[in-house]
């Protein structure tokens, strides 16, 4: 029983954190830090994207200077925030290019599941992780034990 009050202990710091996140990419939202770039479109759903000049992209305007087509745009964040707020939305990951990353946030009333944690998953993603760095990277042991600690 013990292995399970663990799990469901450890499960929960991981909602936390990422109901933390959604407070935190929210309040980028209203702030004007970052504001919805684009849409990925998958099978059943969709996921928006968020950047701005904090993730190294550029704020989403209107190329004509419209101040119609820049509320939209002002309205859709303020939707967004409150989705994320609401516990509606949730980051769901982030997508790297150089020089910049994007935000992306979905939940079921884009179509796509809530990101959930699954602990034994992680565990072995994380060491078939650990595995591929460590037959392909070089990576100085005392690092790894400063950041460890």
């Amino acid at each position: 029983m013990k292995i399970n009050d663990e799990l469901e202990k450890d499960q929960q710091i991981i909602l936390t954190i990422q109901r933390e996140i959604a407070i935190v990419t929210a309040v980028l939202l209203l702030t004007g830090q970052i504001t919805i770039i684009g849409v990925f479109v998958t099978p059943g759903g969709f996921r928006a994207s968020l950047g701005g000049p904090l993730t190294g992209a550029s704020r989403i305007e209107s190329k004509t200077g419209s101040q119609t087509v820049n509320l939209i745009i002002d309205i859709i964040d303020i939707v967004l925030a409150l989705l994320l707020i609401g516990d509606e939305l949730r980051v769901t990951g982030s997508f790297i290019a150089p020089g910049s990353f994007t935000i992306n946030v979905g939940g079921p009333i884009f179509g796509v599941p809530m990101p959930e944690p699954n602990l034994p998953t992680m565990k072995n993603e994380y060491r078939f992780f650990q595995r591929i760095v460590d037959r392909h990277f070089h990576v100085d042991p005392n690092l790894v034990e400063k950041l460890t600690k």
